[in-house]
């Protein structure tokens, strides 16, 4: 009975520990795909404050395009320069798509079940590779 106690209490912090909200500034860097019904965008975010952005679209050329970004720790979100918004925000491709954002966007990054997403209250986020 005691173990039976003791094993719950250990997965119970295990799984808590899973859906940890906030991520460590040490573990954003990397590439991020978010997968959509017309293509994906891939974003690679380099340690220098760096990122390039390839977007592949059905029936499109793919477009690359690199700008700067930064990490808050404090709100675990990360602010982009050059990036391009690919989805309107219901699911649907933005007609100026090509577009580069001139203005800062940010995105929310969170850990949800040993996985790091961006952009998560979106329909498509980005998912940590």
């Amino acid at each position: 009975m005691r173990t039976a106690v003791v094993l719950g209490i250990a997965v119970l912090l295990l799984l808590l520990s899973a859906c940890s909200i906030t991520v460590p500034s040490a573990e954003v860097d990397g590439k991020y795909v978010a997968t959509y019904p017309y293509g994906k965008s891939t974003l690679t975010l380099n340690r220098d404050g760096r990122f390039d952005q390839r977007i592949e679209l059905k029936g499109e050329e793919p477009v690359v395009v690199k700008g700067t970004w930064t990490f808050d720790p404090k709100a675990s979100a990360a602010g982009f320069r050059g990036i391009i918004t690919i989805d309107d925000g219901a699911g649907h491709l933005r007609p100026d798509w090509r577009t580069p954002s001139t203005i800062l966007v940010e995105f929310d990054v969170e850990r949800h079940w040993f996985r790091i997403e961006m952009e998560t209250a979106a329909e498509y986020p980005y998912f940590k590779q």
